[in-house]
């Protein structure tokens, strides 16, 4: 289940779904993954903060576009600690989930091209994604989700 959070003045402060946790200062809102994650005794949880693409030229390219950046947080006490974070969407870069090209009606909303496995979150893109590939694999190492090469696995 997710739940969308605008972005107010005060910080945009999410405490009530993802405590300790603040919006970036320009983000406009934000969705929540309500699910928790687990990679062996780690459990994470997934804020997709939503950003405008071109706010200093609403009228230009991408002037009312939207850059999605996807953000997991280990959730330790006493707050979560970032882990990493990944553009997702984006007017200006081209780059989208293909859940959200589905056609469905809310797809806009539909994260489920975002899969944790074993030892991460792997991401299907529309098209091609960053790296030229139709889908992208970023691994826990180190306490960091990083992107590891093609055919690297789960080492």
């Amino acid at each position: 289940m997710f739940i969308w959070k605008a972005a107010g003045p005060e910080g945009g402060s999410i405490d009530a779904v993802l405590g300790g946790v603040t919006l970036a200062p320009a983000a406009t809102g934000a969705f929540v993954d309500t699910r928790v994650n687990r990679i062996g005794e780690k459990r994470f949880r997934a804020l997709y903060q939503v950003f405008n693409s071109n706010a200093s030229n609403p009228m230009g390219l991408c002037g009312a576009g939207r850059e999605i950046h996807l953000f997991v947080y280990e959730l330790t006490p006493p707050k979560p600690i970032e882990r990493g974070r990944v553009l997702i969407s984006s007017c200006l870069e081209t780059l989208s989930l293909a859940s959200q090209n589905s056609g469905r009606p809310h797809s806009e909303s539909d994260f489920s091209s975002v899969i944790w496995q074993g030892d991460g979150i792997t991401i299907e893109w529309w098209g091609i994604g960053p790296g030229g590939d139709a889908s992208s694999h970023y691994a826990l190492r180190n306490d960091h989700f990083v992107p590891t090469q093609s055919g690297e696995g789960n080492r």
